[in-house]
């Protein structure tokens, strides 16, 4: 059931996601986030359809928000500050791998369970801090999302795209979510 709460949600990353555009394209007065589709909401959606070739309604449908997340992602991504991994082990030649444990591998299941309701290929696993088959699983789903190396083993190229993900992506609604793919 789609509660007034998601609507709102999905109204506010829609607006969001307009401010930041609107920034890059050095907007005086960026959309302010709400939660409620009014009128600025309206016209600034109305403002992207137009700039973008799309049929101007006003109203997010699919196309309108698949284009406006296009071109936020790439904006987001690059505000985002390097990934420092800072409880990876410092070795150059480290990996988690299974039989693994402890808390980087608690922290690898916690980076995968973000990117779980994100990418449908990726499974969530179960958080016990052991480097099990279904960590294993996850690891090589989210390395071919990635277009990493499909090992299984997290090496410290897996573990900096999950992490990147991760700060960037832990607090938003998925893009399937907001499409009702569920």
């Amino acid at each position: 059931m789609y509660t007034e709460a998601q609507r709102r949600a999905h109204i506010d990353n829609l607006q969001r996601f307009l401010r930041r555009i609107q920034r890059a394209q050095g907007h005086l007065q960026p959309l302010a986030p709400d939660g409620l589709f009014g009128t600025e909401t309206a016209a600034a959606v109305r403002d992207f359809q137009r700039q973008n070739g799309l049929p101007v309604t006003g109203t997010a449908d699919y196309d309108t928000w698949t284009r406006i997340y296009a071109q936020y992602l790439p904006l987001i991504v690059g505000d985002v500050l390097p990934t420092a991994a800072v409880v990876f082990p410092p070795s150059a030649d480290a990996c988690l791998s299974p039989g693994a444990r402890g808390a980087a591998v608690l922290a690898v299941q916690m980076m995968l369970n973000t990117a779980a309701p994100h990418f449908s290929s990726v499974p969530p696993v179960p958080l016990t801090g052991v480097y099990d088959a279904d960590t294993t699983a996850a690891v090589r789903r989210a390395q071919a999302v990635f277009l990493l190396p499909v090992t299984g083993v997290t090496e410290r190229a897996t573990w900096e795209a999950l992490a990147l993900f991760h700060n960037s992506f832990a607090y938003r609604t998925p893009l399937p979510w907001l499409l009702g793919e569920q």
